[in-house]
């Protein structure tokens, strides 16, 4: 009898944590400019296992995500998603503006050709 009601309890977020597959319409491509996602203002869902623009995502009082909102979650799954890098070369990448990634890109580039 115990266990029933602490189940019924846990059920509230019964929807938490499922991908029903709604993240595809914000599906995003990597940047061809060579920047970094993060830096264009992509978010990944680790649920999900995609890369998300902001408008698919909300805030924690339910509200539309905007560029200045710092903890996101996903629309499909209802997850906190990533919006900065986890290893150590992306985030010294994410710390340069675009135009500093941009020369340097365009320095590597000169030196291979």
């Amino acid at each position: 009898m115990k266990f029933i009601l602490l189940y019924e309890d846990l059920s509230v977020h019964k929807d938490r944590g499922v991908c029903k597959g709604t993240c595809k319409e914000y599906k995003v491509r990597k940047p061809r400019d060579g920047t970094s996602r993060y830096l264009s203002g992509q978010v990944r869902c680790q649920i999900c296992g995609v890369f998300i623009t902001r408008q698919g995502c909300y805030d924690s009082e339910d509200n539309t995500a905007t560029d200045d909102t710092v903890d996101l979650y996903c629309n499909c799954c209802n997850c906190m998603v990533r919006s900065k890098p986890r290893n150590k070369p992306g985030m010294e990448r994410t710390k340069k503006t675009p135009q500093e990634e941009y020369n340097e890109l365009k320095k590597t580039n000169q030196k291979i050709f």
